[in-house]
């Protein structure tokens, strides 16, 4: 059984995705179309995406190719 990241080990594994491709945290933010605030909340853990900003996570989670880490489990409170 293959282990399903919690949303903190979700949260480092994009932050660990977007350093390697040399991506700030504005540029993350402007990818997904959200303010520099909003992204780097995200990035460090402060809050998870709200259901009406989850498809700009998402284009996110797919522009550093991460989607097979994703689960619905990770929209449940932890």
């Amino acid at each position: 059984m293959q282990h399903l990241p919690t949303r903190s080990e979700m949260i480092a594994l994009v932050n660990q995705a977007r350093v390697d491709r040399h991506l700030s945290v504005r540029g993350a933010a402007r990818l997904s179309g959200v303010p520099t605030s909003t992204m780097h909340g995200w990035l460090q853990g402060r809050h998870f995406p709200t259901p009406a900003l989850r498809p700009k996570f998402l284009a996110l989670v797919e522009y550093l190719q991460l989607a097979d880490f994703l689960h619905s489990g990770l929209w449940m409170d932890e």
